[in-house]
């Protein structure tokens, strides 16, 4: 049984891992949880879903707290909360982005809007990079385990994105981006994954689900592992803000938990399947 969770260091989570330890754990500073309650070939992550900025950064942050709340992903985590594995962060993709490599992670201006009220001194950047790169040992550190275990292992990449800004009124609720994939053997994986993205039943929505359609997975996870790892798939899943007024950051009182409900269920399907089609003989 997995305990509350506890703030940890970086190398006190790895050793976890290292050991096989079941476990949830915050990493010191509060950038992200980690929580095995099993170690399956299977990790979902939700780099997206937190909103925090340092005092400093936010003190010198032009934006308000809900125009950058805007363009991050909430709720994510909570779609794959259920899950044995899962990996969240809890920092502003405006401190620094996990979807940027590391050198350009820390931004100057994003979707046309200037960020700071003076140029960031090379510390803080600094620092944003250092936490950055700490993330990614992290997943490292998780799939490299999958891998040694398991022989390989998929990654569920959970965003969320706007819509209301979009010119096309038929874009897909859910996307699943493919783009850095490099080998054909993973075809099955994408193609049952994509089938239980359109299988899923959601009240007061009718789901939509597409390939490479609005987002193509181009994203600094999925890049990372592809590029990285012959024997990990990312699963880079966008879903449409239909669970959220976008603007007023509201929840939607019926489409949020039945998404979550959904969304959960047809992870933890999708991982079942996976096992008993590759991790069984």
């Amino acid at each position: 049984m997995t305990t509350s969770s506890v703030f940890m260091t970086e190398e006190e989570i790895i050793s976890k891992i290292r050991n096989r330890e079941v476990f949830t754990a915050s990493l010191e500073g509060g950038a992200l949880t980690l929580k095995i309650d099993k170690y399956l070939p299977a990790m979902s992550a939700a780099i997206h879903d937190g909103g925090n900025l340092r005092s400093e950064l936010a003190d010198n942050c032009l934006l308000s707290q809900a125009e950058r709340y805007y363009e991050e992903d909430p709720y994510t985590a909570s779609f794959v909360a259920e899950q044995a594995i899962t990996l969240t962060a809890h920092d502003s993709r405006y401190e620094y982005d996990l979807n940027r490599n590391t050198d350009e992670c820390v931004y100057e201006t994003a979707w046309g809007k200037k960020i700071w009220k003076k140029p960031l001194d090379s510390d803080s950047i600094t620092k944003s990079k250092a936490k950055h790169s700490q993330f990614y040992r992290i997943v490292a550190a998780v799939v490299e385990a999958l891998i040694e275990d398991f022989g390989q292992c998929i990654v569920y990449d959970n965003h969320s994105y706007n819509y209301q800004r979009h010119e096309r009124k038929d874009l897909p609720v859910l996307n699943l981006g493919t783009s850095s994939v490099k080998s054909d053997k993973w075809r099955p994986v994408i193609d049952a994954w994509l089938a239980d993205l359109k299988a899923m039943q959601v009240d007061g929505v009718e789901v939509t689900a597409a390939e490479n359609d609005i987002f193509y997975g181009k994203g600094y996870l999925a890049a990372f592992c592809h590029s990285k790892y012959d024997d990990v798939l990312v699963l880079a899943t966008e879903a449409k803000k239909v669970f959220m007024d976008e603007l007023t950051g509201q929840a939607n009182e019926q489409v949020l938990p039945s998404l979550q409900r959904a969304y959960n269920d047809s992870v933890a399907k999708h991982t079942q399947w996976y096992l008993k089609q590759y991790h069984q003989a």
